[in-house]
């Protein structure tokens, strides 16, 4: 059973491990790390921090103990604007419906803080999630060329609530 919940510090290695292994799906050799991240690292990401302006929050997706997806998500209280950040899942759990379960943990917190917009992006060489993201309500609205790295572009997108 997968179970969706907001991240622990004792998350944090398990986390790491998730996001290097998905982003290493896509980029392949323009990974700029060759091992995940320390857990400290991960955790500076993903630990809930809140202020008058801007509120950050991860969740998890754990099964059998083990964190097998990760969000992280931020909303920039005043302007009603919120940003997905990162999202992940261990490629052995691609099309279990990992993503969409994290997401709507996410879309919950957006909803629940009168979210106006989302935005988020995605490299023109991860079609599955740009796929994934259109699932989601997402749309594109610009392609930053060249963006992070030669020859790959970056699109930008948008989910509107109101």
């Amino acid at each position: 059973m997968i179970i969706i919940r907001e991240f622990q510090t004792a998350d944090a290695a398990q986390a790491s491990v998730v996001f290097f292994e998905s982003f290493k799906t896509y980029l392949k050799e323009r990974m700029e790390i060759n091992a995940p991240h320390p857990a400290e690292y991960t955790e500076s990401l993903m630990r809930h921090t809140a202020n008058e302006d801007v509120e950050n929050i991860s969740f998890v997706a754990v099964e059998d103990g083990t964190v097998i997806g990760c969000i992280t998500v931020n909303l920039a209280l005043k302007r009603g604007l919120g940003t997905l950040i990162r999202i992940g899942v261990m490629p052995g759990n691609a099309g279990k419906g990992i993503g969409k379960m994290l997401f709507a943990a996410a879309d919950k917190f957006w909803r629940e803080r009168n979210t106006r917009k989302v935005r988020t992006c995605v490299s023109s060489i991860n079609p599955g999630a740009l796929k994934f993201y259109q699932s989601c309500g997402f749309h594109q609205e610009a392609t930053l060329k060249d963006h992070f790295f030669e020859g790959v572009d970056e699109h930008q997108l948008a989910l509107f609530y109101r």
